[in-house]
């Protein structure tokens, strides 16, 4: 049988200020990529540095999770943005974060959008070559992180980028592979028992159960948590023991794809 290798990422760097959001040092333990928030919607210079830091020492890779202007609402609210605003943004966030990295004395590994760009993205096809574009601009070399099975995927293909498709253990999926509004209920899921089916699924028969009891197909390269989904600490336990008694081996996405 053929070793199933992936990536296991979470949200990090997202607290600011005198605010705090998550268990990032509790989190880190059990992650191969961190995507860490570049000041937007959340996280700051201070926190950037801080988890930079904090992901060096456990040698984890960094990606930036760029967001729109919006600490308020956690980027997770639509705004009217042209692309050549979208660019703007990313090229801002993703610079920041590459220098703390680079100043670390690593390499920048991803980029993954936040919030309300996947589904602005999935909206307006050019908003999402704005966040591939911008994304190659700073550097061909990063890697592109999205949703699994969406037009953004071969978007950034046809740009020459690498891809890592991704797989959600802590939101629920509709049967077109979108997420399930998190005005909904049931679209978080925050029982570990309940995620580690939805693990054992995604593994052995590369499925989900979408949030209507249809199955799901999904290719993926990367399996991601969000760090303020309450319980968060616990839930990345169990991913991470779940997949290691599925033989499943753990490596950042730049040595898988």
């Amino acid at each position: 049988m053929k070793k199933i290798v992936l990536d296991l990422n979470c949200d990090m760097g997202e607290s600011f200020g005198n605010y705090k959001m998550g268990n990032d040092e509790d989190l880190i333990q059990y992650i191969s990529s961190a995507n860490v928030a570049c000041g937007f919607h959340a996280g700051d210079p201070h926190v950037m540095r801080r988890t930079v830091s904090m992901a060096k020492k456990r040698s984890v890779a960094i990606g930036a999770h760029p967001g729109l202007p919006d600490l308020i609402g956690f980027g997770r609210r639509d705004m009217q943005v042209s692309p050549e605003e979208l660019k703007d943004y990313f090229v801002y966030q993703i610079g920041a974060l590459k220098a703390f990295v680079e100043a670390a004395g690593m390499k920048l590994q991803h980029v993954k959008q936040h919030g309300a760009l996947l589904r602005m993205a999935l909206e307006d096809e050019k908003l999402g070559l704005a966040m591939a574009e911008s994304t190659k601009a700073v550097s061909p070399e990063l890697i592109f992180v999205t949703h699994s099975g969406i037009p953004l995927v071969e978007m950034a293909r046809g740009l020459g980028l690498r891809v890592a498709r991704e797989a959600y253990a802590d939101r629920a999926y509709n049967f077109d592979k979108t997420l399930v509004s998190r005005k909904l209920p049931g679209s978080v899921i925050k029982d570990p028992e309940q995620i580690k089916k939805r693990i054992a699924q995604l593994i052995e028969k590369g499925t989900v159960t979408t949030i209507d009891g249809k199955i799901l197909e999904l290719e993926f390269d990367t399996i991601a948590l969000h760090g303020d989904t309450p319980g968060a600490s616990e839930i990345i336990k169990t991913i991470r023991k779940q997949l290691d008694d599925l033989g499943v081996s753990i490596r950042p996405m730049a040595q898988i794809l």
